[in-house]
């Protein structure tokens, strides 16, 4: 299997800038040539200039930078200083939508269940309405029917001699 080349094998680079001020006697180069300490100096500060020439307004340009930097750090300052007061603001309106809330909350119960709003406690509507059942059994006891001790109509001796042994007892204890 051979191999074989696009190019040929002889290829011949040519450096592509100019000696800037240098002659060119369109040699192959075979003689290495020389040059003052003037001429590299010359040289030099010739590519220093063109250097200098491309970064000339760096300065300035850095300084521009440096504020605009500046601008936008005291723009996001204030911008996070207005969204914490609007953080703030919705906190307190939605504190007193549900202290509102609650509020209604407790009249309501109140009203409905008949016990007094001071003395309900809890957080949610069934809380406050558990509350106030508690509050209208202790306030609000059931009635209860008399009690009849003895519905024949005829006097219990049994009871009698119950209360006249326990009075006995009261009158041992008392020494009299």
């Amino acid at each position: 299997m051979s191999i074989r080349f696009r190019f040929p094998a002889h290829i011949r680079l040519i450096d592509g800038g100019g000696d800037e001020g240098g002659s060119n006697d369109g040699g192959d180069g075979g003689e290495p040539r020389s040059f003052t300490q003037e001429q590299v100096d010359q040289i030099v500060e010739k590519r220093l200039a063109k250097e200098r020439g491309k970064y000339k307004d760096y300065d300035e340009l850095k300084s521009k930078a440096m504020k605009l930097d500046e601008m936008e750090n005291a723009g996001k300052s204030e911008i996070d200083k207005l969204k914490e007061s609007n953080a703030a603001l919705r906190k307190q309106i939605d504190d007193a939508a549900a202290e509102k809330q609650h509020a209604e909350w407790v009249s309501e119960v109140a009203k409905d269940k008949d016990v007094p709003a001071e003395l309900l406690r809890g957080g949610t509507k069934e809380e406050l309405e558990a509350h106030a059942d508690l509050l209208h059994a202790a306030l609000h006891p059931a009635s209860k029917p008399p009690q009849v001790r003895n519905q024949t109509g005829s006097p219990s001796h049994q009871n009698n001699n119950k209360d006249a042994e326990e009075l006995s007892y009261i009158h041992q204890l008392l020494g009299e």
